[in-house]
């Protein structure tokens, strides 16, 4: 029986402070970027990770949420506001980065780094990662009839009333936390 048993790190000031500059950097250079570029290497490094042999399951949980990063902005039937797909699109330009701080054929470490800056992107879209895996489900769960006329036109309403109740929920729950970091830079937190 294999031995199990975890890691853990804290990424001090100064560390956070190295990821979000290099964040920031990269959503400056999505302007020059293609945005079709951007999505084919966020893309390939998900295909890269799945590929890889003893990637550790948090790199794997965080590509996942790359994934869905990328489904977000190219799903049609949830229509993110062009806003949020500029937005999304700027924070996945880091994956277009050749200078990989853990070059990525290191096995085990070398998506390592792409694994963190996915966490800062997810911190930065968690709401709206929220609503797509909601809006996913609720339509992937949908009693969906081709070979009825009726059934494409039903749909489409149905997607197009679950998009305005998320928008909406996302909404709320982003008014929510700025009211919370609000009261908490407040407070002094």
């Amino acid at each position: 029986m294999a031995a199990k048993f975890k890691v853990t790190f804290t990424l001090d000031e100064t560390d956070a402070s190295y990821f979000q500059s290099l964040y920031r950097k990269a959503k400056q250079g999505a302007k020059t970027q293609d945005a079709e570029q951007i999505i084919a290497d966020a893309r390939a490094i998900v295909k890269d990770v799945k590929a890889a042999k003893r990637t550790p399951v948090f790199v794997q949980d965080a590509i996942d949420v790359l994934a869905d990063l990328v489904d977000l902005i190219q799903d049609e039937d949830y229509a993110a506001p062009q806003r949020v797909r500029n937005e999304v699109l700027a924070g996945l330009a880091y994956f277009s980065d050749p200078e990989d701080l853990i070059p990525d054929h290191i096995p085990g470490l070398g998506f390592l780094d792409d694994a963190i800056m996915v966490k800062f992107i997810e911190d930065e879209f968690k709401h709206e990662l929220w609503g797509y895996r909601k809006f996913r489900k609720t339509r992937d769960a949908s009693e969906q009839r081709p070979w009825a006329s009726s059934a494409k036109s039903r749909l489409d309403e149905r997607l197009a009333a679950d998009r305005k109740k998320i928008r909406a929920m996302i909404a709320e729950r982003e008014a929510k936390e700025a009211i919370k970091k609000k009261s908490r830079t407040h407070l002094g937190w």
